[in-house]
């Protein structure tokens, strides 16, 4: 057991030190993907472009387009604006909805349905969707790293711990954000509210 807890340390003091990507997991949304391809039905000659996909380019519009919105409630979260922050995180995750009704496997619409849905104080919806984002791309650092973000809001360390883990074993970006968020708790719970509740607001 002791062993254990020494080894779960080194990987947290190893993911602190891995360098971080150029935002900040858990505060600023992705940009919108490229399109992605999928093989032609029609020929063998590679791939096709994604607006073939049924309803991907509509899914497309709708994510851009919550991606926009996300930034503009971003903006406004860190100016201390919590409410106008927060009518907009919940225009954005009607857009990222709706990509997800257009096409049902665009899993990065779903990563973005669980964000919007933190930030918006709806943790039961933002478990939901990061787990339907896993589940069709079990391999997506970014949702490991935000739905370790949101295990903290519950107040449930050991399962954040478990998504560090899994980031750290990929060697993941992500798992210095989420290894200082559990650090942060640690020492104080400070962070175990995540930066979508640490201006007020309860959310």
């Amino acid at each position: 057991m002791r062993s254990r807890i020494i080894g779960l340390s080194l990987l947290l003091i190893a993911a602190v030190s891995i360098p971080r990507a150029g935002h900040a997991a858990g505060s600023a949304p992705p940009p919108p993907p490229p399109p992605r391809e999928m093989p032609s039905a029609a020929s063998n000659a590679g791939t096709t472009d994604s607006t073939l996909i049924p309803g991907r380019a509509d899914a497309e519009k709708s994510y851009q387009k919550g991606w926009e919105i996300s930034e503009d409630a971003k903006k406004d979260l860190a100016a201390g604006k919590t409410d106008n922050a927060k009518k907009k995180f919940g225009k954005a995750l009607k857009k990222f909805r709706e990509a997800t009704d257009y096409d049902s496997k665009y899993f990065e619409a779903w990563n973005m349905v669980g964000f919007c849905s933190r930030k918006s104080g709806d943790l039961k919806g933002s478990f939901e969707a990061y787990r339907k984002c896993l589940e069709i791309e079990p391999e997506y650092a970014q949702a490991h790293e935000y739905l370790g973000e949101a295990y903290l809001m519950t107040g449930d360390v050991a399962k954040a711990k478990e998504q560090l883990l899994w980031l750290v074993s990929r060697k993941s970006d992500q798992a210095g954000e989420l290894a200082t968020k559990i650090e942060g708790v640690e020492k104080g719970g400070g962070a175990a509210q995540s930066d979508s509740t640490a201006k007020g607001g309860g959310w």
